[in-house]
């Protein structure tokens, strides 16, 4: 009943093209991949196919789709069967996307990656991955989502993907550590505009997670409704956040807590991290944190520039840390959830688990007050373990380079 109202509401909210797309040798798949890409493709031709049936706005048809239509008809379902038609009559070299945990894109790969290349861009730390695994394995859902997930291509963070991809059994043709994407855009950005990041500048900067049990409920997502039922979850994500305020009083150090979701674009979500902290914190400690907040901008790279320019970066399992740590600053992630899955991928002086104020209050005052050549030499891997960097050859170049190689013209 759920799927056949919301293709009602795809029907009557979309506008129908009757034509047949041109041919293109750049597809990006997914339409919330554009953002990103922005920057990469701007000297390249590409069409965006949407895939989301819930935000889609326009239906192509035509005779010509319609015959394909037909003729794919058993491979998948009837909008799986659509992507792959429309995509075989755009013809394009590449479908790139960066939505790398899109399972519609595993299974059009799948069926279409004979003919053109396809090609999943790393977005974000991948905890859901260990969440899926975590849950099949508890036995909490039946069906083993791991399975689903087939990417030709990927171009990941760091060589820790390797290892959690073949820990997890994905199946993954190759792997290719690039770095992130969304960090080369704020050093792009910055460079661009000649923008100062002073206005930014912190001793901590305190990278905040959410259990976002209401939100999962909202959207009926059963399967992170089980993870944020866990009141160790949400206590040990807030128990970071009073330990590193409780730290910040204490020593008289500069705060800053850049919000994860932008007030503008994603007001609900935004109002759920300011729930969590009125719900976890004394009202003092809700005072400090308010007083520290940086609202989120997602044009001007708040996020990364508030980490960019501060002398230590706290969090428990975000990607921030990671670009933190790979562009040569100083980091400390710190689990207190009691889920080892939310360990850091390295271990030594940059993770501290489970442990009390006074154990987290000596490791900060031990790295604030340590040249960064001794930080990294005490760390099990190095950064490029988790997170890939260039000065010279950035996360964009290499990507627009690989599509020019792979034939796709630019403008």
């Amino acid at each position: 009943m759920k799927k056949i109202i919301l293709t009602l509401k795809l029907i009557l909210r979309s506008k129908f093209i009757f034509k047949t797309p041109e041919k293109h040798d750049l597809i990006i798949f997914d339409e919330t991949s554009v953002f990103d890409l922005s920057i990469c493709l701007s000297k390249l031709n590409f069409f965006v196919l949407q895939t989301r049936p819930e935000s889609m706005n326009k239906i192509y048809f035509s005779y010509e789709i319609l015959k394909k239509i037909f003729k794919n008809y058993f491979k998948g379902n009837l909008f799986t069967v659509y992507l792959i038609s429309l995509i075989e009559l755009i013809r394009p070299k590449v479908v790139i996307t960066n939505i790398d945990n899109s399972f519609k894109f595993s299974d059009v790969a799948r069926i279409l990656e004979e003919k053109t290349n396809f090609i999943a861009i790393q977005n974000a730390t991948r905890g859901d991955l260990l969440d899926f695994d975590y849950l099949y394995k508890t036995k909490k859902i039946k069906h083993n989502f791991l399975k689903k997930l087939y990417i030709p291509n990927l171009y990941c963070f760091g060589d820790y993907e390797r290892d959690l991809y073949r820990q997890l059994d994905i199946k993954v043709k190759n792997i290719y550590p690039i770095g992130n994407l969304r960090m080369a855009n704020c050093l792009h950005y910055i460079k661009t505009n000649n923008d100062s990041l002073e206005k930014y500048n912190s001793d901590i900067c305190l990278i905040f997670q959410i259990a976002d049990l209401a939100l999962a409920k909202r959207e009926n997502d059963q399967l992170f409704s089980y993870i944020y039922q866990d009141s160790n979850h949400e206590k040990g994500l807030a128990k970071v956040v009073k330990y590193t305020i409780k730290f910040c009083i204490k020593n008289k150090m500069k705060l800053v807590i850049p919000c994860k979701r932008d007030k503008k674009i994603l007001p609900d979500a935004h109002k759920l991290e300011i729930e969590f902290l009125k719900r976890n914190l004394t009202n003092e400690e809700f005072d400090y944190a308010q007083s520290n907040l940086l609202e989120k901008t997602t044009h001007n790279f708040t996020s990364y520039r508030a980490l960019l320019d501060s002398k230590i970066t706290i969090g428990t399992y975000t990607t921030l840390l990671r670009d933190k740590l790979g562009v040569g600053g100083k980091i400390l992630s710190c689990n207190l959830t009691k889920s080892d899955r939310y360990n850091f991928p390295i271990n030594g002086i940059c993770t501290l688990n489970n442990c009390t104020y006074e154990e987290f209050e000596n490791r900060v005052l031990e790295i604030y007050s340590m040249p960064k050549e001794i930080f990294f030499s005490k760390m099990e891997k190095k950064p490029d373990y988790v997170m890939h960097f260039s000065k010279n050859h950035s996360t964009i170049d290499l990507i627009r380079e690989r599509l020019l190689h792979l034939g796709v013209n630019q403008h």
